[in-house]
């Protein structure tokens, strides 16, 4: 009996914690929309400009000819396809 009367109270208390934070929530709603907190108002800093980054190498990508130009193709002739099947 004394557990039962015991869950019974912590039910009940539950339930008034619940209607009060409903409560609370409700007025401090209420209060934000009738009464905006002020702002601060900040001054405006201006952007800076930014640069672009200078490349120190414009050379970085070689052109499509200078790589032909390099390979050596000649290990290609001896390549067996049908190794990768």
């Amino acid at each position: 009996m004394l557990l039962k009367k015991i869950i019974g109270t912590l039910i009940i208390v539950l339930n008034v914690a619940g209607i009060g934070f409903i409560l609370y929530m409700t007025g401090m709603m209420l209060k934000n929309k009738f009464f905006p907190p002020k702002q601060i108002i900040a001054v405006k800093k201006r952007e800076a400009k930014r640069k672009k980054p200078s490349i120190a190498n414009d050379d970085i990508i070689a052109d499509d000819d200078d790589l032909l130009k390099n390979m050596d193709l000649s290990d290609l002739d001896n390549l067996n396809l049908d190794d990768f099947d």
